[in-house]
Order: structure tokens, then C-alpha cells, then sequence
């Protein structure tokens, strides 16, 4: 976690804009798996706000105008979450989508996938860009959870390590491939 209020604020930002994507995709894809993540980043979110609330009222004698429009932006972010972790549990609960939204979801052949990477996994100690993941898989890596840090929308040079648990969308086939790589069960990208 960040030691000061910006890396705070940029860390409460990225998880509650991450939230909201892996929401929205939960209940597009039907993914009891990436519901349970959102209800686990909440937590994060609320260990944060505690956190960077500790921060703020130990500088909050120096600049209380400041420290509202902080405490606002704090509870705007958390916000985000709470409806996130909310959408999430349509999916958590089995909840019944109303038959337009159903009919629009049953069309589409993207699906999204968690899956960790294993010591033999063939993607270890390699970039993304270097392996052309991309393009060899047809799977666009959204985020990497390494330990209990979020790497957001990973570029090309970034590294994948044993234990990376990666969230990443593309085709139902593609997604099956995936987890058959990043177990070390296909060899091949």
C-alpha cells in the first residue's frame, strides 16, 4: 500500500475503477469467479479509506479546506465501489436480468477468465509484448494481481511472474487456452 495520501488516493482510484470493470463484466459474462473478486477488493477498499484517513487527520490541522474536498473525492471513490461490489452481487446471488439484457448477453462470444500462473506456466519471467500475447491468444490482459498489488491495464513490457494472477477477456476458446497456459498444460502460445 501507498506510505502518503496521493499514492493512497491514486491506489483507492485504480482499485474502485477496477472494480467497476470487473463488475460490469461479472454480470456480462455470468463469472461467479470475477463477482468474488470485486467483494475482495472492496475489502482492499475499505483497509485503504482507513488508511489514508489515519493520514488525513494527522495533517488535518494544517489544511482543513483542503482536507474536505479530500474526504469527498475519499467517499466519491468508495461510491464506485459500493456499486461495483453491488453489481457483483447479481451475479453472486443468481439474480434473474431482465430478458433484453439477457438476449443482448447471450450474443456475445467474449468471455473473461481468472486464472494464476504457475511455476512451469511457459508465460514466466516473460513480457507480454515479448511473447506477443495479444496477438498469438487473442486475449487482452486487464489487470494483474502480484501478491496483493494491482498492476492496471499491464503494457507490453510488463513481466509475468510465477503466482501473477491475471484477469484478461477474449473468446470462450481463448480463455480455456489461457488457463491451459498459465497452468503449464499447453506448452505452446
Amino acid at each position: 500500500m501507498g506510505s502518503n495520501v496521493k499514492e493512497l488516493l491514486e491506489e483507492l482510484k485504480n482499485l474502485s475503477e477496477l472494480m467497476l470493470d470487473l463488475a460490469y463484466s461479472a454480470v456480462f459474462f455470468k463469472n461467479k469467479d470475477i463477482a468474488k473478486e470485486v467483494v475482495v477488493l472492496f475489502d482492499e477498499i475499505e483497509e485503504l479509506e482507513e488508511e489514508l484517513y489515519m493520514h488525513l487527520f494527522a495533517v488535518s490541522k494544517r489544511m482543513s479546506k483542503k482536507l474536505i474536498s479530500v474526504i469527498e473525492l475519499v467517499e466519491t471513490l468508495k461510491s464506485v465501489a459500493m456499486a461495483a461490489k453491488n453489481l457483483s452481487g447479481i451475479v453472486l446471488d443468481d439474480k434473474i436480468l431482465h430478458p433484453i439484457i439477457r438476449d443482448v448477453l447471450k450474443e456475445s462470444d467474449e468471455s473473461i477468465t481468472k486464472t494464476k500462473i504457475s511455476k512451469n506456466s511457459v508465460m514466466t519471467d516473460k513480457t507480454l509484448g515479448g511473447m506477443k500475447f495479444r496477438s498469438n491468444t487473442g486475449i487482452d490482459v486487464i489487470a494483474i494481481k502480484r501478491g496483493r498489488r494491482w498492476i492496471f491495464d499491464p503494457k507490453k513490457n510488463t513481466k509475468i511472474h510465477p503466482e501473477d494472477t491475471l484477469i484478461a477477456v477474449g473468446s470462450v476458446e481463448s480463455c480455456e487456452r489461457m488457463v491451459k497456459i498459465a497452468s503449464g498444460k499447453q506448452t505452446e502460445i
